[in-house]
């Protein structure tokens, strides 16, 4: 409770309790503090709102209902195997790994996110702000977060996805049904599109091998030279894709047919 100087008595609730309260996901009610549909107050770093305020709020019409941006395609995406996420913008791809991992949580899966351009000290931040309990979720062994770009740097590819299949059989031994995991990249990710290659095929021969929901979100910078050809590649290393932009989604199937001789058309 906060005193104002009129003697008023504040009683501010968390973004966690007015999403219990109008039956709304987290993401969506700091999306409404920041834009300012709710009345809400920032102290320090977290958004709160006058339960009195709120009350006044709701009186005006019904409790939100919209939908999470990323929230049919994360239920897709909630599936074993190996999927390709190719996103016109990196605020996106941030956005879709934290819608992801929410609701994630409660599957009896282990979860595992594998930083590349990302600092782990800064998803565990932005995972925090959106009610996942990060501490104890790494300290009971239910999230793992590595910096595979330091591991692929110092000890190459096969070893990145090496931790990654290793994280899935320690799920298994743990009890857990598989593992669900992203590792969001760029198209230059490493150094050498070579090794980017060598690292996907290592993967997708894990995660074909083993109950992993395995997803790898990308930036489609068309900046980096022969863009279109490596996202071919990449998509050849996938069993599926799908494309996000402009709150628009395309989600593929990817097939392979053969050709008169019994090779592979891609």
């Amino acid at each position: 409770m906060t005193k104002t100087s009129r003697d008023e008595v504040l009683d501010f609730l968390t973004v966690r309790e007015i999403g219990q309260i109008l039956k709304a996901h987290s993401n969506t009610v700091y999306k409404m503090c920041r834009e300012g549909t709710l009345p809400a107050v920032k102290i320090g770093k977290e958004w709160r709102v006058d339960r009195r305020k709120l009350a006044l709020f709701m009186e005006g019409g019904a409790p939100p209902q919209q939908k999470d941006t990323y929230e049919s395609l994360v239920q897709l995406s909630l599936q074993e195997g190996h999927l390709l996420g190719i996103f016109t913008q990196e605020k996106d791809i941030s956005e879709f790994e934290l819608t992801f991992f929410v609701k994630a949580q409660n599957r009896g899966y282990r979860l595992f996110k594998a930083c590349w351009w990302q600092h782990p000290d800064d998803v565990r931040r932005h995972m925090s702000k959106a009610g996942l309990e990060v501490e104890k979720l790494e300290s009971s062994g239910s999230l793992v977060i590595v910096d595979l770009n330091d591991v692929f740097r110092r000890f190459g590819h096969l070893r990145a996805a090496e931790i990654w299949s290793n994280a899935a059989a320690q799920a298994l031994d743990l009890g857990y049904k598989g593992l669900i995991s992203s590792g969001a990249k760029h198209l230059d990710c490493c150094g050498n599109h070579s090794f980017l290659m060598e690292f996907e095929k290592a993967l997708d021969k894990i995660i074909k091998n083993e109950p992993i929901v395995g997803v790898c979100p990308y930036l489609m910078d068309m900046n980096v030279p022969n863009a279109f050809v490596k996202l071919v590649d990449l998509i050849k290393l996938h069993g599926r894709f799908f494309i996000q932009t402009h709150d628009t989604e395309i989600l593929a199937q990817i097939t392979f047919a053969t050709n008169a001789s019994g090779r592979l058309n891609h």
